[in-house]
């Protein structure tokens, strides 16, 4: 895969696949065949969130605007490395104006607005940069965040893929590791400024239509290998396995496409080390949490159980040319997630 691949043609005989590069179509909305008025009821399958992670030596932060169509949500956190302290808020709320959610993972918005909260992750000004503000205030608690991200110096190419879904459904995602950060992180006025010398971003951009029980897990991390390059990687299991996997590594910002990926990790326990390998053998992880987030809600229809430890990764990744790159503290996330929605 090159950074000179062209994604199929939009319409309704795409393609599934994935790309490198530009998205270049106005947005999802044919990709996914989702109507684009109206009130349907296909429209409730619709699930859109936009995810973004901060990794910096004193702090891992957070934060999604999730919209399911029939309800929407915001989740901000800030895990503070140094003093093993994780703050962290969600909200909950029907779609009644509070949110905006531009189906374009390159020039849109996505925005919660509430009482007391605000997350917005917006794209621009100019190509490849975005803009993350948040303020969330609860339980005389702050989160608070203000900062640009941008691609690396030596550039980095976002990775696209149109995924086939059961029952002639279709997702899209985009994904990308190892962008970089300048700005400003505020937790209970405690301040941690991001330069994109020491700021590493994880960026993931969803719309598609889902199995009405779903399960996954995802390992996401970004950061400089111990040969001294910039390293990026996305790996899941669990949704994904109808013949595209949404798998890759950023070598010095070029995407590679990876095989099928196993998580090994005590579901009991999940404050103890992860592995995550590549059954080509190509990727030999250890995860160590440092902090964890979790919930389980339980509304009857909809339910949502996840995990998601943020840490280090360790151990080794192996490019398809062969050359084995080792990773001794790289930050990110896991997570092993149940939805009924």
């Amino acid at each position: 895969m090159t950074r000179q691949n062209t994604p199929p043609s939009p319409g309704p005989a795409v393609e599934h696949g994935a790309w490198a590069g530009s998205f270049k179509y106005p947005d999802t909305t044919g990709l996914v065949h989702l109507p684009v008025s109206g009130f349907p009821l296909n429209c409730f399958r619709e699930k859109r969130w936009c995810y973004a992670g901060i990794i910096h030596p004193d702090i891992i932060f957070g934060c999604a605007v999730v919209h399911l169509g029939y309800l929407t949500s915001a989740f901000c956190f800030g895990f503070d490395r140094n003093k093993r302290q994780m703050l962290e808020h969600t909200v909950v709320w029907p779609p009644l104006g509070q949110v905006r959610f531009d189906r374009n993972p390159e020039n849109g918005t996505c925005r919660f607005k509430g009482p007391g909260k605000l997350l917005e992750i917006s794209s621009g000004p100019g190509p490849g940069i975005k803009k993350i503000q948040a303020d969330f205030t609860f339980s005389g608690q702050r989160i608070q965040a203000d900062m640009d991200i941008l691609p690396p110096a030596s550039g980095i190419d976002s990775m696209h893929f149109f995924m086939p879904m059961d029952a002639d459904a279709h997702a899209f995602t985009t994904k990308i590791a190892g962008l970089r950060a300048k700005g400003q992180i505020l937790l209970n006025g405690t301040a941690h400024t991001l330069t994109p010398d020491d700021s590493h971003v994880l960026f993931d951009w969803t719309h598609g239509t889902y199995p009405r029980q779903t399960f996954w897990n995802w390992a996401c991390g970004a950061g400089i290998s111990r040969e001294g390059s910039p390293l990026g990687f996305n790996f899941s299991a669990g949704v994904y396995e109808n013949k595209l996997l949404e798998n890759v590594v950023w070598i010095k910002g070029v995407p590679e496409p990876v095989g099928r990926v196993d998580f090994a990790y005590d579901a009991a326990n999940p404050k103890t080390p992860w592995t995550i390998k590549s059954r080509d053998g190509r990727i030999n992880l250890l995860f160590t949490p440092e902090g964890m987030r979790k919930a389980n809600d339980n509304f009857w229809i909809i339910k949502s159980r996840f995990i998601q430890p943020c840490g280090r990764f360790s151990g080794s990744i192996e490019s398809r040319t062969g050359d084995r790159i080792v990773l001794d503290e790289v930050g990110g996330v896991t997570e092993e997630h149940f939805a009924k929605w």
